[in-house]
């Protein structure tokens, strides 16, 4: 007979929290100009606000089943974090980098 392993299984309860950011994916190079960060939040989320480099959180906007961070995307290495409104619940920064059209390497 075959011995099997079981594995715990890891959930999520409904009313917890949980925030992902999307996109961008990490170390990923995206083009500088308009940006929209995506965010997927779960359990209730009232709200949810993201800050690049360090900076102040600012609100994001909901939509289609996502939060979303719009952003003027400059030349360089950043990060991102998000968190929900009331600070409870925050993700680590999530690391990425603008280049122009052409240096997508």
């Amino acid at each position: 007979m075959l011995k099997t392993e079981t594995k715990p299984v890891t959930t999520t309860p409904k009313n917890e929290t949980s925030l992902t950011i999307d996109y961008p994916r990490p170390n990923e190079k995206v083009n500088p100009g308009h940006y929209a960060i995506r965010i997927t939040a779960t359990g209730g989320t009232p709200c949810v606000m993201a800050s690049i480099d360090a900076g102040e959180f600012a609100s994001c906007r909901y939509d289609n089943g996502y939060w979303w961070f719009d952003w003027q995307a400059t030349s360089g290495r950043h990060s991102v974090v998000a968190r929900t409104s009331d600070s409870a619940v925050e993700t680590r920064a999530r690391r990425f980098e603008v280049v122009s059209s052409g240096n997508h390497n």
